[in-house]
């Protein structure tokens, strides 16, 4: 009956399968003839006319006849069949509102109701609550007709990869089917499951061990190869081998894929990245399963690693396991063309060495025996002894490592001192050379204006003999101020601009001369610098640029000196020019009153005090001498900026060496396995290697 009303044809069971009319009339007869009952039974009738409407489009007719009062059996699905109608016009909201307004406790109907919800909210484009509808409807009902197929198709559209694997494992786990571990281990091809905790596929795995051996190492592979390139990398083979160990391995299995998984896996926990004592538990678990799944043909490298292993760390493993793994090694066969081991091992140390700072000094060592060329074509016996001469050379040179570093300190503080006291120098020699320019300077500014000073009174006090008998005293005292100004701007002109000009180029070839001298302090210092690092390092230079800008200056201050404002010398309103100009318009026309007006001009031109004219006929050439001075300290700086820029740049790099050295010999006297560890896994893959090719394996095997 649910199928019926879930396909909307429950209208085809109270009609008789014999009629030939068209529903909706037969639907209609049999409400008139219900009608006609003294108590009419009306909700069938109207459910499936509703049924027929809907199903012929005609949605507000369906939606009537469902908001009439039903049967209790047929509330709820009416209440989804009004919501179904709703969005078969568009009208998605209201859908969605009658949608969630359905209660029941049919687990078919709620199902039906995420469903359509979730096709509601496809269409409204909101993803989150399309993927938290569909995996209601997952959780409620998993059997349900395609529920868990379209919840899969849509995760997988949307690539909520997340959302997929976990639908994935949880219907592994609850169907045991093997085509969701396949899906599973389609997702771990992909590289999508590798941002999972490892622990999270624990069940899963254990759960196909239990079904299928072949689909539990494909997914095994699947997964591994995922977490091969992720930061989980390390806990996968955790959680892999943990699981494994819990498993009835059967030693009939032929296992294709594991045994060159957990070979990759031994060399990555070998490989330098971490401490022995980190991966020491681990390692032995791993030895433990990879001789597990091994092949006859494939226990010579497992039982070669377990007992390379055993003679480094002796009494770490299971007595047990070593027996086992010396009875696969007299059974095995040595790998006569395992030299590219050696060759990979022999890379490895180099890298190392490299990393190390040891490269050249290694190669030094080796001599030809480290070349690629010549190595390739010598046996695995002859390889051993050059990785092993290695090997010795590394070993004491990092015997040596502490003292090294120590060597290291002391002539990076030797060095520093030097730097400091180049740097002191150099600030001291700045300094100097500011002095030294600014004085000169300031000095030849001083002699320049203290002459000016006199001078300037002077050639105004001469200006007496402009004054004569027929002179007109009534515009006199114009005349003479205008020629009073025009000599002091030829003086200014001829005589202050030539001695400017003159004293300022020697001014300026006294500062070059310093600037080279500094110069030379800074040739100095870089070859100092330079071949305490025994290179390049620095190359300190002044600028000299500063020269170019102090000439250009002082043109334009010269420059300046031909442009004077006439200064107001015999037109102010002193008591004593207010005498003569007014004397000499009222007793000019008297010529008897010449003589005496003659006398008392030449008198007043004569002695009177022109401190002040002089000083406001130089203010503005004194202002820019001012200006410029007071910017020579700031020049001289820039000159001496990038030298001691480059040295404080290359004291703090030092001083950072220091701090570095300091702390790798704290973490070395702290922490000396950081140092060790890698010589004895250089020495474990040595003994491996040795196993694999047959040399010297009684060293190893007690009486075989």
């Amino acid at each position: 009956m649910e199928n019926k009303l879930i396909m909307k044809s429950y209208y085809q069971t109270i009609i008789d399968e014999n009629e030939n009319e068209h529903p909706i009339k037969i639907l209609g007869e049999m409400y008139m003839e219900e009608m006609k009952k003294e108590q009419p039974e009306l909700s069938a009738i109207r459910f499936a006319q509703g049924e027929v409407y809907f199903l012929n489009q005609d949605y507000e007719a369906a939606i009537y006849k469902w908001q009439h009062p039903l049967d209790k059996s047929l509330i709820p699905w009416g209440q989804k069949n009004i919501a179904d109608a709703h969005m078969e016009m568009g009208l998605l909201e209201y859908a969605e509102k009658f949608y969630k307004e359905v209660e029941t406790d049919s687990v078919t109907l709620k199902t039906e109701v995420m469903l359509q919800l979730f096709s509601l909210y496809i269409q409204q484009d909101q993803m989150e609550k399309s993927v938290d509808i569909i995996k209601k409807a997952v959780q409620l009902n998993p059997d349900y007709a395609d529920v868990t197929e379209i919840a899969k198709r849509y995760f997988e559209s949307i690539k909520d990869w997340d959302s997929a694997i976990e639908l994935a494992v949880n219907e592994a786990i609850r169907t045991e089917s093997l085509s969701w571990f396949e899906v599973l281990e389609g997702y771990a091809n992909l590289g999508v499951t590798s941002n999972h905790d490892p622990a999270y596929f624990n069940n899963v795995l254990v759960t196909l061990y239990s079904i299928d051996k072949y689909h539990f190492e494909r997914l095994t592979d699947g997964l591994w190869r995922s977490f091969k390139q992720s930061e989980y990398y390390f806990r996968w083979l955790e959680e892999v081998n943990q699981l494994l160990l819990y498993q009835n391995m059967e030693a009939s299995y032929n296992w294709r894929k594991l045994p060159s998984l957990f070979k990759e896996g031994y060399y990555y926990l070998i490989s330098g990245r971490f401490l022995i004592d980190d991966v020491s538990n681990l390692v032995q678990d791993h030895l433990t399963n990879w001789l597990a799944v091994s092949s006859t043909s494939d226990r010579l490298i497992s039982s070669a690693a377990i007992l390379a292993w055993n003679e480094l760390f002796p009494s770490a493993m299971d007595t047990s396991l070593i027996q086992e793994a010396e009875q696969a090694f007299k059974n095995a066969s040595p790998d006569q063309s395992g030299k590219e081991e050696g060759i990979k091992l022999l890379d490895s140390i180099k890298v190392w060495a490299e990393k190390e700072g040891l490269l050249e000094g290694l190669t030094e060592f080796m001599g030809s025996r480290l070349d690629e060329y010549k190595i390739e074509e010598v046996g695995p016996t002859r390889i051993r002894e050059v990785i092993k001469d290695a090997l010795a050379y590394i070993s004491d040179q990092q015997a040596e490592l502490e003292n090294v570093i120590l060597r290291e300190i002391d002539w990076s503080e030797e060095v520093l001192t030097e730097l400091h006291d180049f740097h002191q120098e150099i600030l001291d020699v700045e300094k100097d050379k500011a002095n030294i320019m600014i004085s000169s300077f300031r000095d030849l500014k001083n002699k320049l204006m203290e002459k000016a000073q006199v001078k300037l009174p002077e050639l105004l006090k001469n200006c007496s003999d402009l004054v004569k008998e027929d002179s007109d005293f009534s515009k006199l005292h114009l005349v003479l101020n205008e020629e009073m100004n025009n000599r002091m701007a030829q003086y200014m002109e001829k005589e202050v601009l030539a001695e400017f000009k003159s004293v300022t180029e020697e001014w300026l070839d006294t500062c070059e001369r310093e600037f080279q001298e500094s110069q030379m302090l800074f040739d100095e210092v870089s070859e100092n610098i330079n071949q305490q690092f025994k290179q390049e390092k620095v190359v300190l230079s002044g600028d000299f640029k500063i020269l170019d800008d102090w000439k250009r200056d002082i043109e334009r201050i010269s420059r300046g000196l031909l442009r004077f404002e006439e200064v107001n010398i015999l037109l102010r309103n002193n008591p004593s020019q207010l005498l003569l100009k007014g004397a000499g318009k009222l007793l000019a026309p008297l010529s008897k009153n010449k003589e005496m007006l003659l006398g008392r001009y030449r008198d007043y031109i004569e002695n009177a005090d022109y401190s002040e004219v002089a000083e406001e006929m130089t203010k503005t050439f004194t202002q820019q001498l001012q200006f410029f001075e007071e910017s020579i300290g700031w020049d001289v700086n820039k000159f001496f900026f990038n030298p001691q820029e480059e040295l404080h740049r290359i004291i703090e790099e030092v001083q950072a060496a220091i701090e570095e050295k300091n702390g790798s010999l704290n973490e070395m006297r702290e922490q000396p396995e950081i140092y060790q560890d890698p010589l004895f896994l250089f020495e474990l893959k040595l003994r491996h290697y040795d196993l694999m090719n047959g040399i010297d394996t009684m060293s190893y095997i007690g009486g075989y």
